[in-house]
């Protein structure tokens, strides 16, 4: 409580300095706000000696780079960035697509108010970034390059890599290729007590991983006439990943007991995606594009746990075998049309298949003894997914002061299940959505949003899934359905000037078939779950959906220039936001909070770019709230100790090149679960049976080296 106290004390003394930096650049703020676009020159972000356009829109003041929401649908994943007005026909984060561009290629970057957005494709968000690109008169040649080496303790990751452009006045075309190498290590220190709270053992644990990663993208986009635009993106990836896990358990003696290892490696990891997209123009007023989306993902994990005790001699051994492969096909068309010069509607639809084969086999071995097969209800299964949806949005600039968006998508879709488990269901949703956007003052602007939402499923959950070294089962559920919410926001926003804004957002959730874990009964007819279902061997828990629930919250965000405060070329963000949940524990009956969702979240950002010495400096500071889990037999508490503080320094003394070092963790941020057990559950009549205290220290501070430029 005392942290949350804390970091709603400090937003509030960023948000009190915001009316004494409204009157610090008064004549730039009557000018940019008065169209309801701020234009921003490469001028304005030479100070920050940007590489990319992500090194840019990251510099706009009061905006933060949204990637899209995980929906249903290619329309419902679009984030807040677009690129010469454009979406890209592709699922990749826009944050990653942005760091691709080259600063030197771009002409202006606009930040648009969704008032003043016109015929542009805001999606609901009260205001979008956009990314305008040089024109080009011949051919044009581009390249940006960045490598960086970390160390964390005594282990060493890095990255490198390089995206080269070629531009001419109909074509454009660009490839990037980045090799990466991860290596993070986590040592844990866990105490196991008893109900009465007396020390039974105490456990030493670490997890070493190791990730290679070779990423290849390419994009070319073509206008072969002045009312034909065509583009198509792609992506290969592979990857090799391994995990080493150790465990030393010992008595209250300090006295030997057992060693645990896991030994998990992920074999044959492959992501493909191409897309697409082609745009007529049939006139000024009317137009239709065609997107598509193609994915495939291709993944073996294999897994040996084994356990031995103090002298070495086996006591158990598990290895899980696993074959998956994931994908998805995606075919959207739309019509725009606009009717008159304050409104314009969208017609359109869209088909998707998606599907996940998971083929998994687990074994046990007692005492060294041979591998026995385990059975594992729904093990191996094969999802699919039939999903069409028609739609209809309009925009309609009711004056210049306020702008109506509102649309209605209508899904149909059917979900199949085979192998271990054999189902077929059909869904539909009706997804309305409005948004409302005035704009009372030059500076000030309001947003009120409703909308109706389909969360996107995961297909893994259908699987069923045990995780060794927390030993814990999950059971696939063939019932799984997607969540659905009415969510609401209203949302104030005040410019200060070229550089600075405050605004203030208050959300409120209302969900159905809230997405959690239930409990799973597998083999009712066995005479012991007859005569006790929620007994041991006859109850389990699985992915499922747990009724109606809630969730609400504020958040502020504030960007604030620091030059009329003394600190030249300063400038200090700050993001911090907080709420409840509620929702009814499927095992308890009783009222909790939702699974996995933080009390709050804050953090502040300070920069100072010195010109003259062609030098920036700053660093940030983190701090995070609790998060509760909860399962059949157990619930969980996640807390983090004191903030998260980075610090870093770059300079641009050598021309084309950003030179950067970075210190990050310096707070060496200490976090502790706490696992409380029931036994034989958590269901009425089960007691409380005892519990692990985990602590979980991240060792070292990490320290970054970067090297990045273009030419």
């Amino acid at each position: 409580m005392a942290w949350a106290v804390r970091s709603a004390a400090i937003g509030f003394a960023v948000f009190a300095l915001a009316p004494a930096a409204v009157g610090q650049e008064a004549s730039d703020q009557q000018a940019a706000s008065t169209s309801g676009v701020q234009t921003f020159e490469p001028a304005y972000f030479s100070q920050f000696s940007p590489v990319t356009a992500l090194d840019m829109v990251r510099q706009l003041p009061g905006f933060l780079i949204d990637n899209g929401d995980a929906l249903r649908g290619f329309g419902s994943t679009a984030g807040n960035v677009l690129i010469d007005g454009q979406r890209p026909s592709s699922k990749t984060a826009i944050s990653e697509e942005l760091a691709r561009i080259p600063a030197r290629d771009i002409a202006r970057v606009e930040l648009i108010r969704a008032a003043a957005a016109g015929d542009i494709d805001v999606r609901g968000f009260a205001e979008i970034a956009n990314v305008v690109l040089k024109p080009a008169t011949e051919m044009q040649v581009s390249t940006t390059y960045s490598t960086l080496l970390g160390l964390s303790g005594y282990r060493l990751g890095g990255q490198a890599g390089g995206t080269r452009n070629w531009k001419t006045p109909d074509l454009s075309m660009r490839l990037n290729a980045r090799v990466t190498q991860s290596t993070p290590r986590i040592d844990n220190e866990i105490t196991v007590s008893d109900a009465s709270g007396a020390t039974g053992s105490t456990r030493s644990e670490f997890f070493a991983q190791t990730l290679d990663e070779l990423l290849l993208n390419g994009s070319l986009t073509w206008t072969p006439t002045a009312r034909d635009t065509i583009g198509l993106t792609s992506r290969v990836m592979g990857r090799t990943y391994s995990r080493n896990f150790g465990s030393v358990i010992r008595d209250v003696s300090d006295a030997l007991v057992a060693l645990q290892t896991d030994d998990y490696n992920e074999k044959d990891i492959l992501y493909l995606d191409l897309g697409g997209d082609w745009e007529h123009k049939f006139s000024p007023e009317s137009s239709l594009k065609v997107v598509t989306v193609n994915s495939l993902v291709n993944w073996r994990p294999q897994e040996l746990f084994e356990r031995v005790d103090a002298t070495g001699a086996p006591q158990g051994a598990t290895r899980i075998n696993t074959d998956n492969r994931r994908g998805e096909h995606v075919l959207r068309g739309v019509w725009t049309q606009k009717l008159g010069q304050e409104l314009t509607v969208e017609l359109g639809l869209e088909g998707a298949y998606n599907y996940q084969d998971t083929v998994r086999t687990i074994a046990d071995s007692a005492a060294g003894g041979p591998f026995a097969p385990r059975n594992l209800p729904i093990a191996s299964t094969m999802i699919e997914e039939d999903r069409y949806e028609a739609f209809v949005n309009s925009t309609w600039r009711a004056s210049p002061q306020l702008t109506l968006e509102a649309g209605f998508n209508y899904e149909l879709s059917t979900i199949k299940q085979s192998g271990d488990a054999q189902q077929e269901r059909d869904f539909e949703y009706p997804k309305p959505h409005v948004v409302g956007t005035w704009t009372p003052t030059s500076v000030d602007q309001v947003r009120l949003s409703l909308e109706r939402g389909v969360a996107q499923l995961n297909f893994s959950e259908f699987a069923s899934n045990v995780q060794l070294t927390q030993g814990q089962l999950t059971i696939g559920n063939p019932n799984l359905q997607p969540e659905q919410n009415w969510s609401t926001s209203l949302q104030w926003k005040r410019a200060i000037g070229q550089r600075g804004s405050v605004s203030l957002t208050l959300s409120y959730d209302r969900i159905d078939d809230t997405q959690d874990l239930i409990p799973i009964r597998p083999d009712l007819n066995s005479a012991a779950c007859q005569t006790n279902i929620n007994g041991p061997g006859c109850v389990f828990t699985a992915a499922g959906n747990i009724g109606d629930g809630e969730l609400w919250g504020a958040r502020l965000e504030a960007t604030l220039p620091l030059d009329d405060f003394g600190v030249k070329g300063g400038q200090l963000k700050f993001n911090g936001g907080g709420g409840g949940s509620r929702v009814t524990d499927p095992f308890t009956g009783q009222e909790r909070v939702l699974d996995n969702v933080a009390t709050y979240d804050w953090n502040l950002d300070f920069r100072q770019d010195l010109p003259a010495l062609k030098l920036a400096w700053g660093g940030d500071y983190s701090d995070v709230g609790q998060y509760r889990y909860f399962r059949l037999d157990e619930d969980e508490s996640l807390n983090f100790g004191p903030g998260d503080l980075d610090l870093f320094i770059e300079t641009t003394y050598f021309d084309g090149i950003t030179v950067r070092l970075a210190a990050d963790n310096l707070g060496v941020q200490p976090q502790r679960s706490d696992r409380r057990f029931f036994a034989p559950n958590r269901f009425p009549g089960g007691v409380f049976s005892g519990r692990e205290f985990r602590d979980t220290n991240n060792v070292t501070p990490i320290y970054t080296f970067s090297v990045s430029g273009s030419f």
